[in-house]
């Protein structure tokens, strides 16, 4: 049986047949506590797919997964004058192999192909050196070495907030909230997370009841279960459910509650009851050194006046909650503790948004369906997939503290994620079709969540990051030369994955020197 090794950088596609990391060779590497992984692609596979697939490596287990190819229909939101080389990476409408199906005898075939992700778990107290083995598929044996690096991924450092969306549970899973199924599921989908390591979490549950003229009460009781929940699972920070929202993106208003005006003297005394019930509540649990609250997400020039003057009294009623949103670059100076910039806003605004890092400030970044184009990176589908990991050198490379995206698996309406990639989107009177992969990272499976290759290159690149952040305490030097020789800013990254490959290795013999 035909076959071919495929780094995990790589995107594989039903149609393609030829890759830069092409191999005939398993040749695997990994520091302690992460993964080694990659893709393997097989011809000649009967028409379902069976085949017998086992890893043959003393002391080690395996996770694979049969790749499952799912349709890119256009390539959204990126305009002829906005195409650069690899943005996008194909033209749509095409395939690609993104959902990991966990293995069950069979893989998923094409006219006689399919291809397998192994992972091999690497654990934290593993011995370094080189082990030797083979991937036994059918009758072929694929001969395997294993490169086990000194280096110890350390605990995730950097905030990690992704939205998760608890509807397809009920949607695509067919289960009833609070059953013990249900229950089981969440767990599973917050299992996924944490695997990419997510360590914060948005969180909602408050119930809010108008008892008269101006007069409001509170029930927090749902939202204690949720952080109850997301603390179980590993999560260590969140954020309290956002403050306000808009109706119109050229409306200068911000409502509260769904239809407060912010600066009403109804929004006084609503935020005048609510925060300080909510502080309490943080305060009774010891969470308040655990949470930030949004104000209203993506403020815009036409709302910027009302936005700070909104945090200004957030600040005053509620002091000790940090406040944060994504944003765009525009006239918001001095209204948050958080800034959540656009990784290219943040490129073209560089000098004013570092000049927010006082009194402690912070800046993070987020992408969602933009940036699109130009050469800035993202997560998409009809990009490189490379681009996924390489997010995170952004965090090393610049120091921003946290990375945020609102979508894990918001599956918009009337959306099968196996079948479409670039849904309808409405956001308050904006429409637009999403750019392929940006609702989701993970699959609502037949018995789970099913990872995407792009999860799993996220993963890494938090690991990388984390890499790099505890190279540079002894040698800062070091770690940002490797960091340049990939990551020069958030529209001009490496894209030859042999040579990602390579200065991986260099930076996994860096740390390996400090252990």
């Amino acid at each position: 049986m035909r076959y071919l090794v495929v780094d995990d950088t790589e995107f594989i596609y039903p149609d393609t047949d030829v890759y830069a990391t092409g191999s005939q060779v398993l040749d695997l590497f990994s520091p302690r506590g992460s993964y080694a992984a990659a893709q393997v692609l097989f011809w000649d596979l009967p028409e379902d797919g069976r085949i017998d697939i086992r890893l043959s490596l003393p002391g080690f287990e395996s996770e694979i997964y049969g790749l499952l190819p799912i349709p890119v229909e256009t390539n959204a939101g990126m305009s002829d004058e906005a195409v650069r080389p690899n943005n996008p990476s194909r033209r749509a409408p095409f395939e690609v192999c993104d959902c990991l199906r966990p293995y069950d005898g069979t893989i998923p075939t094409r006219l006689g192909r399919g291809g397998i992700y192994l992972a091999v778990p690497v654990s934290e107290d593993a011995v370094p050196g080189t082990v030797t083995g083979e991937l036994l598929a059918g009758g072929t044996k694929i001969p395997l070495r294993l490169e086990i690096f000194s280096a110890r991924v350390p605990r995730t450092t950097l905030k990690i907030i992704q939205g998760y969306d608890r509807r397809p549970l009920e949607n695509f899973h067919g289960l009833t909230p609070g059953t013990p199924e249900y229950v089981e599921m969440d767990r599973k989908y917050l299992a996924a997370l944490r695997r990419m390591h997510q360590n914060m979490m948005f969180t909602s549950g408050v119930k809010v009841t108008k008892t008269g003229e101006n007069s409001f009460s509170f029930d927090f009781s749902a939202l204690e279960n949720n952080i109850r929940t997301y603390l179980d699972a590993g999560m260590e920070y969140f954020t309290a459910p956002c403050i306000g929202g808009r109706h119109s993106w050229s409306e200068s208003t911000i409502y509260l509650n769904g239809n407060i005006p912010a600066m009403s003297y109804e929004g006084y005394c609503y935020l005048s009851q609510y925060l300080p019930g909510l502080t309490e509540m943080l305060r009774r649990n010891g969470w308040l050194d655990r949470f930030c609250m949004e104000v209203c997400d993506e403020p815009n020039n036409a709302n910027a006046t009302e936005f700070r003057a909104l945090c200004g009294l957030v600040h005053r009623l509620a002091p000790e909650i940090r406040l944060m949103d994504a944003m765009s670059y525009g006239p918001l100076h001095g209204s948050l503790d958080i800034w959540v910039p656009l990784n290219a806003e943040y490129q073209k605004h560089r000098a004013e948004l570092e000049s927010f890092r006082t009194n402690g400030a912070e800046i993070w970044h987020y992408v969602c369906c933009v940036p699109r184009g130009e050469g800035f990176i993202n997560r998409f589908m009809d990009c490189p997939l490379i681009e996924s990991r390489y997010l995170f050198w952004g965090n090393y490379r610049y120091s921003l503290t946290g990375y945020l995206h609102w979508a894990t698996n918001c599956y918009q309406p009337g959306q099968n994620p196996f079948l479409q990639s670039c849904p309808e989107h409405h956001n308050a009177d904006s429409v637009c079709f999403l750019p392929a992969g940006d609702t989701h990272l993970l699959y609502p499976g037949t018995d789970g969540p099913w990872l995407s290759i792009r999860a799993e290159s996220m993963r890494s690149g938090v690991e990388e990051y984390e890499l790099l952040r505890l190279l540079s305490e002894s040698d800062k030097e070091c770690a940002d030369r490797l960091c340049a020789a990939c990551f020069r800013s958030f529209n001009d990254v490496e894209y030859d994955p042999t040579a990602f490959r390579r200065i991986k290795k260099e930076l996994l013999k860096a740390v390996s020197a400090l252990f």
